[in-house]
């Protein structure tokens, strides 16, 4: 898979639109002018309220002795009424003068109008916050866009000898690298290790306004890191234990989860049906009411042919790439509940999709950012507008969910089919706050 990684952050000057002003900070000559201005009417009258709507309201005495009034028509011209006054001033909004999130600009996925998903029209109602989006995948390593995003995990990976932290089941979801050398698992060339979980993640919700690079789907949404893929992979069984567990369900020897998710992201899949234990534990982590999302698969096949996005029920996810087109690589058909980008895998890593990840080529090392193409980039999309509809509505069942995403999802070019087409979140959420009855949060 291609990757570049990116070391440095811009900061960029930004200048922003005045805004019409209702509050102002005003000067006196004197203490006791202040504090005659300052002094409420001891019997306002409603009709004095309904003739002099502009009566300026003291809010706040500043340390420097100056006083912030608000005015309902913002109009400066009150103020000669009161004796003493030396300046009048608008109590402007000031923002900090570099981009909160510096390769904002990169992540097309997010804003681009032909490709992207619309999220800056979702956000306005919610960023994801009271939401859990549980990531099974490789783990997660120590990166400042995951920093307190993440809520107490657990590792899933039985086979100690796998696992490469020395043990089987533990409380510790570190990803511990998937590097390969040449020879193992069945592969004739070795590869460095992925930092795959990570990448997932940040998509789905790193932080947002930290100054740092990236922004998540769902940035206020809290992340439940679970492994279950290690060298050369995850076995099944692993999985399924670990969808019990955090959609709630009791798990032999394990503690339980302290809070449930609202969405389970499984960018991961082996060819074949979805076996029977598999689906018990997709069905009964929708009984009680977990989303599951699952990317449809890299293989350019039909989807019904990989589990577990073929399980009933599971939202599958196929990709687009940086033009809006069907990725050449994303498994199709009807198999498909939906598509988000996903990258080009072109060779200009520029139109795949940039996420956290590690540097080391097989530990860890320290956290920069990179770039990965997949079905797998594609589904923490989902998932993470997924958190979004549960934040602005925690009543939705896994079908309204559903049914949210494929009727508001936009036109698509899938000539193999992708479902109802590219996910959209600004429709997805202002459908789900109107059938709530509700405006923005």
């Amino acid at each position: 898979m291609h990757r570049r990684y990116v070391f440095a952050c811009l900061a960029l000057l930004i200048t922003l639109p005045t805004q019409a002003a209702t509050r102002f900070i005003v000067r006196f000559a004197d203490a006791a002018s202040a504090h005659a201005a300052t002094q409420p009417d001891p019997a306002p009258s409603r009709r004095k309220r309904d003739v002099d709507p502009g009566q300026p309201r003291h809010v706040a005495t500043l340390a420097t002795g100056a006083s912030v009034f608000d005015v309902d028509d913002g109009n400066p011209a009150h103020f000669v009424r009161f004796p003493g006054v030396v300046s009048v001033e608008e109590d402007r909004l000031v923002r900090p003068l570099a981009l909160p999130d510096p390769l904002y600009g990169r992540q097309w996925h997010l804003h681009d109008a032909r490709a992207g998903i619309d999220a800056e029209k979702a956000w306005p109602y919610t960023q994801g916050e009271g939401a859990v989006i549980a990531v099974l995948d490789s783990g997660s390593t120590p990166h400042p866009e995951l920093d307190g995003q993440l809520l107490p995990g657990y590792d899933f990976v039985s086979d100690a000898s796998r696992a490469r932290d020395g043990d089987g089941r533990d409380p510790d979801p570190t990803d511990e690298g998937d590097w390969e050398d040449p020879g193992d698992c069945g592969r004739r060339t070795g590869s460095r290790s992925s930092w795959h979980g990570t990448h997932v993640m940040a998509l789905a919700a790193a932080r947002r306004g930290n100054r740092l690079g990236v922004v998540g789907t769902a940035p206020a949404a809290k992340l439940l890191p679970v492994r279950v893929l290690a060298t050369c992979g995850g076995y099944l069984s692993d999985v399924i234990d670990a969808v019990a567990w955090a959609s709630g369900g009791e798990v032999q020897g394990v503690p339980p989860v302290a809070r449930r998710a609202d969405v389970i992201n499984l960018s991961l899949g082996v060819a074949g049906s979805c076996g029977a234990a598999l689906g018990d534990a997709v069905a009964q982590a929708r009984s009680r009411g977990v989303v599951v999302v699952a990317a449809a698969g890299n293989e350019g096949v039909a989807a019904s042919g990989m589990a577990p996005a073929n399980c009933a029920g599971v939202i599958s996810v196929g990709a687009l790439d940086r033009q809006g087109w069907q990725a050449w690589y994303s498994n199709h058909g009807g198999g498909v509940t939906l598509a988000a980008p996903g990258g080009s895998l072109s060779g200009l890593r520029t139109d795949d999709m940039l996420s956290a990840v590690d540097q080391g080529a097989r530990i860890r090392w320290r956290s920069v950012f990179g770039y990965l193409a997949g079905t797998s980039m594609a589904a923490p999309l989902v998932s993470g507008v997924v958190a979004l509809m549960r934040s602005a509505d925690p009543r939705l069942s896994a079908d309204d969910v559903t049914r949210h995403l494929v009727d508001n999802a936009r036109p698509a070019r899938c000539p193999r089919g992708c479902g109802a087409g590219l996910l959209d979140a600004g429709a997805t959420l202002d459908a789900v706050v109107q059938e709530r009855g509700g405006e923005a949060l």
